[in-house]
């Protein structure tokens, strides 16, 4: 397509979910029970006509935002800021362009109208979740999914590149995305979570709770481990994990620090790591995820002799391209800090034989989950780190109608389940063919009831 369609911003409707977690969950410093999701509807004029886009971001406490003395709660507060930051940028002015010139007019722009010391993770959350939106209203216009219009840049992208990426690799890796088909799960094995035995007040639900019951319903062969920080608790968290995941991790590991060791602890961590007793799993790893805090990370040369990527640090456009010229491995991608940057970040790490990992454990089932599937697998990630309908799940907050909705337009995802609405997952994989069809993840009859 030789110039991207213009969209004009006419109108903007936000709305909530609150979810509460069947199982509690660590992120970090802070246990996480209850948080709510986040609807967007962005009406669009294109052509002269009139478009709807959706989306839909579960809300995390104390990912975004790590600031010493904010409860879960104050940084859900600030997550919504944002979005109203966003939404004031995108109304205010009239704007109108290109998905990539409005989504940049706006990331540059909201902050502005935030706290001053709102951290720049946090700070992209509204901005990811109208782009989002935009996404999907122009590929509803043009009636492609979201893979074919990120192969042929309907979202005018290739005229915004950042100078470290040029349009011939650009143009490459786009060439490479291909209609979905199937992806393989990677699920995240939490701090506390039980291994074999059920704690008392188990949900009587009929969906697993420990990791061995995961195991046995799921197939799931690819396992991400949340770290403490401490190499000593950690390692003694591994070995016992290695006996309760033996036989199976086909799919490799990854462990994830959530920002939480310094540089000397990491590597005591990789010292025990490499001791005899963890051969098996330390066999198996395939890369750490953000072992330090974003203050520090991208100051910090990865000459560890492992494979480290940045996840929290995906705070920018030029984050990953800075992370790489310090030797990291790779990035994380996940549509709540944006989707154009992850499908620049996929080209930057096909430039430079880079990773590029998908992870968002938070995705509900819904639309949340097939936006960001959609965009995983438009980038080629090897498999995805899902819990979502673990820890939460059943679209909690939806409107029968729109469950019944969802199964008719995704029945190769999603199934019915005791919580409501679940995965399908088979062998340690979802189908995703129905990914496939106008939209970006979602179809024409969802999300009626978002204003």
């Amino acid at each position: 397509m030789s110039e991207a369609p213009k969209l004009a911003i006419k109108e903007v409707y936000l709305s909530e979910r609150a979810v509460k977690l069947r199982l509690p969950f660590q992120f970090g410093s802070t246990e996480v029970r209850e948080t709510a999701e986040k609807y967007c509807e962005i009406v669009a004029e294109i052509g002269g006509k009139r478009v709807q886009g959706f989306s839909a971001q579960l809300m995390v406490p104390r990912w975004f935002d790590k600031r010493a003395g904010l409860t879960n709660e104050d940084t859900i507060d600030a997550l919504r800021q944002t979005v109203v930051a966003a939404v004031n940028v995108a109304t205010g002015a009239g704007q109108s362009g290109s998905v990539a010139s409005l989504s940049s007019t706006i990331r540059a722009a909201a902050p502005k109208l935030m706290s001053a010391d709102m951290p720049k993770l946090a700070a992209g959350f509204g901005p990811a979740l109208l782009e989002m939106a935009l996404i999907d209203a122009l590929c509803r216009h043009t009636g492609l999914p979201f893979w074919k219009a990120a192969a042929e840049d309907i979202f005018g992208f290739g005229a915004h590149l950042p100078a470290d990426l040029s349009s011939q690799d650009f143009a490459a890796v786009r060439a490479t995305i291909k209609a979905p088909s199937t992806i393989a799960l990677r699920h995240t094995i939490g701090f506390d979570a039980p291994l074999v035995e059920k704690p008392a007040d188990a949900p009587a639900d009929g969906q697993p709770v420990t990791l061995a019951e995961v195991i046995a319903r799921t197939g799931i062969k690819a396992w991400k481990i949340k770290l403490k920080g401490d190499p000593e608790a950690d390692s003694a968290r591994l070995l016992a994990l290695q006996t309760v995941l033996a036989g199976h991790m086909d799919g490799g590991i990854t462990l994830d620090a959530n920002e939480q060791y310094t540089p000397d602890s990491f590597r005591l961590l990789l010292r025990r790591v490499a001791a005899p007793d963890l051969a098996e799993l330390a066999g198996r790893i395939r890369f750490y995820e953000q072992p330090f805090a974003r203050e520090i990370a991208l100051q910090t040369p990865a000459d560890f002799g492992v494979p480290i990527v940045i996840d929290e640090s995906d705070d920018s456009l030029d984050a990953f391209a800075h992370a790489l010229a310090l030797g990291w491995a790779g990035t994380s991608i996940k549509s709540c800090k944006g989707v154009l940057r992850a499908l620049i970040n996929m080209a930057r790490a096909k430039a430079n034989g880079a990773l590029i990992s998908g992870e968002d454990l938070t995705c509900q089932p819904g639309l949340c989950w097939t936006q960001d599937t959609a965009m995983a697998a438009a980038c080629g990630v090897q498999d995805i780190e899902r819990n979502g309908h673990h820890f939460a799940g059943g679209m909690q907050g939806a409107s029968n109608a729109e469950r019944v909705a969802t199964l008719s337009a995704h029945p190769d995802i999603f199934l019915q389940d005791n919580n409501g609405i679940g995965l399908d997952i088979q062998n340690g994989r979802v189908a995703i063919s129905s990914l496939n069809q106008p939209g970006f993840g979602s179809s024409g009859a969802l999300m009626k009831q978002t204003n």
